[in-house]
């Protein structure tokens, strides 16, 4: 598989050109002349807020507030086809996966000890008209997203576990073939409908389903998911049609005053909207009890990990996941210390800077020792602190998203205005 470099963000202050890698005059190689990209980047170079701090919230606001176009073509795309393509997604997936074909289902992947090795977007799918966004095979097929970082993680673990059980299926990685444009924002729909050839409406296309539409001429799988919890779609594009499908975007966006941002805005939108990133926020060793994430298991049928599971509701979790927003304009990383009334009971996994709600977001897992389940009641008493370089300061624990806990605005529901922030 392909390694994929993507954007942070998109500078205002014109093009930065980014050189074939130099080895910065190693190895008998001239350094470039040219250091606009290399000077940018040393812009992060500090333990405070990144000189291009304002730049990223500009496109973190311009998606919670107007609409933007990520390019997240290094996400995982794989297709799991075959007479046992049903039977293997019952085992592989916690979540329910036998419903209507283009009901979008969002679950975790685990190991035999209940751990997550990945989580990902499983769509039932039916054959189509041969192109690599609709393919053509026998009987009931899925359509699989990942995200980039546990891309080869998901694939091997997949594969891994239809070996084991030999099942009689085919699980295609076309992630390379298949580009992944993602329009995000409350304008997303009035500027989509414009060049595609669906209703996009919430009857016709509600939230958590795909469609097989065309974008100008183009063919693509659309899916109306989220990685940012705004109103938005995901276009699954043929690698040849992304060009064209991208232009037809930009210049109908410019209408409504589209902005491309980068993936720095897509995570701390997705940390404000509670968003888990695998092997930060959920890793091998967290179960989906421990991470809040048990809307993904299924109650009924067997899956890899679940006998783990029921052991683990048993006993009870001895860690839960939280997040944490504190009031100084202060910058999180990740690895800070969490106290709970003076004691340490756990460490941040990731930092970022919520820009709607002006805060920075931290997302940890809190522990009272290793062999004492903890509650809900514990979790939200006593008082709560983050220790940032040697300091600490007070911090407000919740088991939901800073951002929009309800989910109105992936609906399309824009009725309460955004926070006002620092």
């Amino acid at each position: 598989m392909q390694a994929y470099e993507r954007p942070g963000w998109f500078t205002p202050q014109g093009h930065a050109p980014v050189p074939p890698y130099d080895w910065y005059g190693a190895y008998g190689t001239p350094k470039n002349k040219d250091r606009r990209y290399v000077d940018l980047l040393k812009g992060d170079l500090t333990f405070k807020f990144s000189k291009h701090h304002h730049v990223i919230g500009a496109e973190c606001l311009s998606c919670r507030e107007h609409v933007v176009v990520f390019d997240m073509s290094y996400f995982s795309k794989l297709y799991l086809t075959g007479p046992d393509a049903q039977e293997a997604a019952d085992w592989l997936f916690t979540a329910d996966t036998n419903g209507p074909l283009g009901n979008i289902v969002y679950s975790c992947i685990l190991n035999k000890q209940g751990g997550i090795e990945g989580d990902c977007l499983v769509i039932p799918i039916g054959t189509g008209c041969g192109t690599l966004s609709d393919p053509i095979f026998k009987g009931r097929g899925f359509y699989i997203v990942a995200a980039g970082a546990s891309a080869s993680q998901s694939w091997a673990h997949l594969n891994t576990a239809i070996q084991q059980k030999g099942f009689k299926v085919a699980l295609t990685n076309l992630s390379e073939d298949i580009g992944l444009l993602a329009v995000q924002g409350p304008k997303s729909r009035e500027l989509l409908q414009n060049i595609i050839d669906a209703d996009l409406s919430n009857e016709v296309f509600p939230y958590r389903t795909a469609r097989i539409i065309k974008v100008a001429g183009h063919t693509v799988r659309a899916l109306r998911t989220s990685f940012v919890g705004e109103l938005g779609w995901e276009l699954h594009i043929p690698w040849q049609s992304c060009i064209p499908v991208y232009n037809a975007i930009w210049e109908e966006g410019l209408k409504f005053g589209l902005r491309q941002a980068g993936y720095r805005a897509l995570y701390s939108l997705s940390s404000e909207k509670g968003i888990r990133l695998w092997n930060a926020d959920i890793k091998i060793n967290d179960n989906p009890l421990e991470a809040g994430l048990t809307q993904t298991m299924r109650s009924e049928g067997d899956y890899l990990g679940k006998d783990a599971l029921e052991e683990v509701m048993k006993r009870g979790i001895t860690k839960r996941h939280a997040f944490f927003t504190i009031q100084e304009q202060v910058p999180l990383w990740g690895s800070e210390p969490i106290f709970r009334n003076d004691k340490l009971v756990g460490y941040l996994r990731r930092g970022e800077y919520g820009y709607a709600i002006g805060k920075s977001i931290g997302q940890g897992y809190v522990q009272e020792s290793a062999d004492t389940p903890v509650t809900k009641e514990f979790l939200q008493s006593g008082k709560y602190q983050l220790e940032v370089m040697g300091k600490r300061y007070d911090a407000t624990l919740t088991l939901k998203s800073p951002l929009d806990p309800d989910n109105h605005r992936v609906m399309g529901i824009y009725d309460e205005p955004l926070p006002v922030r620092q």
